[in-house]
């Protein structure tokens, strides 16, 4: 073999070595990341039951064929208005239509693990961009929304997908703002990577950790102490004295955050089996068949000395938090955090759950402003009955829409400088509104479960 032959043939084992190599380490890489984002070209929250012309709709925006797609989803969304989803990514394509300068937020929940509650939050998303862009129809200042699967009950990953998909969505610079996280875990997580980038995000969750934690964290949730404190006033007030056992998961942020807030509110000398690990719903066995003996037997320890319980699960944890309702069925007063607002609870609680008070952000029953947002929700949705986590989302989305909107050249330091200056806009119910903490300036809402005629449900208390 002569030389020539001999360097050509070296080099070609050399360029099959390092593609064996990078073939390889493509194999490891994670599967996280972009295949977690999607502007319509995929779906995210797949609902259970598939409809073709759902799917004819995704298809043709990924074929890049924006008018057939537009065509498609419009009329699925006249059959299956409720798909809130689908119409962010309609939304995206008026956008695409409008043909003029767009600006592009993010919206990231644990679409993955707990699709309700994202779904909930999706539609506050999707309402308060349909608003804004139809405000806006025709001109420039249209917003474009990504949607982003964070999966934050990952019990194998933890928050580590979450900060990957947090690390994606600031890589994209083009992204002015994100709605979420959702659970303390999860904002605690990702705010640094956020402010390192100088991206602001608008969270949901409501751990008290957070108060001042990042220039570029905000929320349109009050935090674990507002709600402590609402749900210790109302049991020192219905009750002559306090004598609670306190239930909660210790791998939470949030748990641990208003279960500690609502121990310091009524004193710890009134908590009952305060070191009892059977009260940490995280040590229960991962078997649900376990947990009505369990259940019983911790509430069996504290019969005579309890006289009210406290739930302040994480949303991972709340069928656990259930069979204590049903084993309780009723003889304690029951008190609750906003994980606790949910269909489950409503579903498997039943009469065990009648009287039961939780503490949340809003109501939309409670409509102190005479807006005519639940009106706009009917039209929208078919139905009025939005709950906290979508209009606590479509809140975000208006300040996100608003501080973008006053800058002449938008950038992510300049939403942050605006929402940070004495920034007001009105939101769905009453004007959004930050402290200097970064935490939202607004009450608690108390809701009570009532039982009406053959169903359930959460009813306002009158303040």
């Amino acid at each position: 073999m002569n030389s020539i032959l001999r360097v050509k043939l070296l080099k070609l084992i050399l360029l099959s070595f390092i593609v064996f190599i990078i073939i390889s380490c493509a194999e490891n890489l994670p599967i996280f990341n972009s295949e977690r984002i999607t502007f319509g070209e995929k779906s995210l929250a797949n609902p259970e039951e598939v409809r073709p012309e759902r799917e004819r709709g995704i298809n043709s925006i990924a074929n890049r064929n924006y008018d057939r797609a537009f065509r498609t989803l419009t009329n699925y969304l006249k059959s299956t208005p409720n798909d809130p989803e689908a119409r962010i990514f309609l939304n995206n394509l008026e956008v695409e239509k409008n043909k003029k300068p767009y600006h592009v937020i993010a919206v990231s929940m644990p679409i993955s693990s707990n699709l309700n509650a994202s779904l909930e939050v999706l539609r506050g998303v999707a309402h308060a961009q349909y608003d804004w862009n139809f405000s806006r129809s025709g001109a420039e200042g249209m917003l474009k929304v990504a949607i982003a699967d964070d999966d934050d009950n990952d019990f194998n990953n933890g928050t580590k997908i979450a900060e990957e998909v947090a690390t994606e969505l600031a890589k994209k610079k083009e992204i002015l703002g994100v709605v979420g996280h959702y659970s303390s875990d999860t904002s605690l997580a990702t705010a640094n990577i956020y402010k390192d980038d100088q991206l602001v995000s608008i969270s949901l969750s409501t751990s008290v950790e957070l108060t001042n934690y990042s220039p570029y964290f905000f929320r349109t949730v009050p935090s674990d102490r507002a709600a402590a404190k609402a749900l210790a006033k109302y049991a020192q007030t219905e009750l002559n004295s306090v004598k609670a056992m306190v239930f909660y998961n210790s791998d939470s942020k949030y748990s641990k955050s208003l279960s500690q807030e609502f121990i310091s509110e009524i004193g710890r000398r009134n908590i009952i089996l305060r070191e009892d690990p059977d009260c940490d719903l995280s040590t229960w066995s991962k078997n649900p068949e376990d947990w009505r003996e369990k259940a019983t037997k911790v509430l069996n320890r504290a019969k005579d000395s309890a006289n009210v319980l406290m739930l302040a699960p994480s949303s991972g944890y709340l069928d656990r938090a259930l069979e204590i309702l049903q084993v309780n069925q009723g003889n304690l007063p029951v008190l609750g955090g906003d994980e606790v607002y949910s269909a489950k609870t409503l579903e498997k609680g039943r009469d065990s759950a009648v009287k039961m008070i939780v503490a949340i952000a809003w109501d939309i029953e409670v409509n102190e402003a005479g807006s005519d947002f639940p009106e706009r929700s009917r039209k929208l949705w078919g139905t009025s009955s939005v709950n906290w986590r979508t209009i606590t989302a479509y809140d975000a989305v208006q300040a996100l829409g608003r501080a973008i909107e006053k800058q002449t050249q938008p950038t992510r330091e300049g939403v942050r400088e605006e929402l940070s200056s004495n920034f007001s806009t009105p939101g769905a119910l009453r004007a959004v509104k930050f402290l200097d903490s970064g935490d939202y300036d607004g009450d608690i809402q108390l809701v009570e479960v009532v039982k009406i005629g053959s169903r359930y449900d959460f009813v306002p208390l009158k303040r």
